[in-house]
């Protein structure tokens, strides 16, 4: 078992980084890619082992990417230019990447796998495969990866569930390019994470989209994105931050995200966490775990409207109680969140520490660990978003 060994310090840190923003990241590649454009993307030191998934998928389909320290030089292949690839395509854990390119991989009538680690599994809406349309098989009876899919997708109109995930919407927008007729959307259910969404739309307009988010007929466009992108850091990893400042009592020099950038974890900047108080996620259920250690450790509350990150990498609503408790951090699952006991003190695990594939479950353990130490499963998860966050976390 992958092993990490976190000691408690003495010593607290003074000053904390951020990733590059892997949300925006992905996205910026793929238009990129189906352009006939040369895209300069800037702000990627230290990107996200996810990011990297989507980027070496896309050279896999014949995409031309130079790759430099702090840029990522893509030369575009147009709308149909992606070639048919030689091997499986390797997304790891990136349920984004997993959405978003493999819909994209639908404009033509060839056979494409699609594979990636165990935490993907959970994220394979077989309703939305069976609803395209297309050919699509599972290697195995209980429809686990690889997948493999044959398009092209030809329907003009579609259904598709809304309350688990926006990414099949932002799936869907992203590759209008390829298509030459409007496509018809009817959306079940409120759409969760609607600011990932709208991320989707802003950068399509960018890109010379029409579409707005509301309106569900979906056209084509020409996608001419501009040459040069800078990618923003990262607002949702500040939770982690929070909870070590409450942990260790005291105050970090963190970088600042223009609220137009954070994807819903704006809200961190406005919350006093030794106060009881209801967050609530339904725009920010990323932010779940940390956040849920933060308020057990002050003045406890409730975070509501968060179910849909039942369908991330792991059930983060019943599997952030689970893991808490290794710490001795009690908290009680709700239908769409948690109810937590504020002045709580966590205390060493007197076993390992499971994470559940999650990186965010394992960066939240990481950071109560350097108080009271402990052995967390995923030596390396964190890498999934945040490869330097070990770095960060040296006095």
């Amino acid at each position: 078992m992958d092993i990490l060994v976190v000691n408690p310090t003495g010593e607290t840190i003074q000053n904390a980084g951020l990733p590059p923003s892997k949300s925006h990241l992905i996205r910026w590649l793929l238009m990129a890619a189906q352009s006939q454009e040369t895209v300069t993307i800037s702000g990627i030191s230290g990107a996200a082992k996810d990011a990297c998934s989507m980027r070496d998928a896309l050279i896999e389909l014949g995409v031309h990417i130079e790759i430099e320290e702090h840029t990522w030089t893509v030369h575009g292949v147009g709308k149909n230019g992606f070639s048919v690839p030689e091997s499986t395509l390797d997304l790891h854990n990136s349920g984004t990447a997993f959405r978003l390119l493999s819909f994209a991989c639908l404009r033509n009538g060839c056979e494409i796998q699609i594979t990636g680690d165990a935490t993907l599994e959970s994220r394979i809406d077989r309703d939305f495969w069976n609803s395209l349309g297309i050919e699509v098989q599972f290697q195995s009876e209980q429809q686990n990866l690889p997948l493999r899919i044959c398009g092209p997708f030809n329907k003009d109109k579609l259904t598709i569930d809304g309350s688990k995930t926006s990414q099949h919407l932002s799936s869907i927008l992203l590759s209008m390019p390829a298509r030459s007729e409007p496509l018809d959307l009817t959306i079940e259910g409120d759409i969760v994470s609607s600011r990932h969404a709208q991320l989707s739309f802003d950068i399509a307009e960018q890109c010379g989209s029409k579409n707005q988010f509301g309106n569900w007929r979906l056209l084509p466009w020409e996608c001419r994105p501009p040459s040069q992108v800078e990618i923003p850091n990262d607002a949702s990893h500040v939770s982690f931050w929070k909870l070590y400042e409450i942990l260790h009592g005291t105050k970090l020099e963190i970088p600042i995200v223009a609220p137009e950038d954070s994807i819903g974890a704006e809200i961190l900047s406005d919350l006093n966490l030794n106060n009881q108080q209801t967050i609530d996620l339904r725009l920010a259920n990323d932010l779940i775990t940390p956040l849920a250690a933060a308020l057990a450790l002050g003045g406890g509350g409730k975070i509501v409207g968060a179910s849909h990150a039942r369908y991330k990498e792991t059930n983060r609503i019943e599997q952030t109680a689970e893991m808490l408790g290794a710490f001795s951090i009690q908290v009680e699952c709700t239908n769409d969140g948690l109810l937590i006991a504020g002045r709580q003190l966590p205390s060493a695990p007197e076993s390992i520490v499971q994470t559940y594939g999650d990186h965010r479950m394992q960066m939240t353990a990481v950071v109560l660990a350097t108080k009271v130490g402990a052995r967390i499963e995923g030596a390396k998860l964190h890498e999934v978003s945040f490869p330097r966050f070990l770095d960060f976390l040296q006095p």
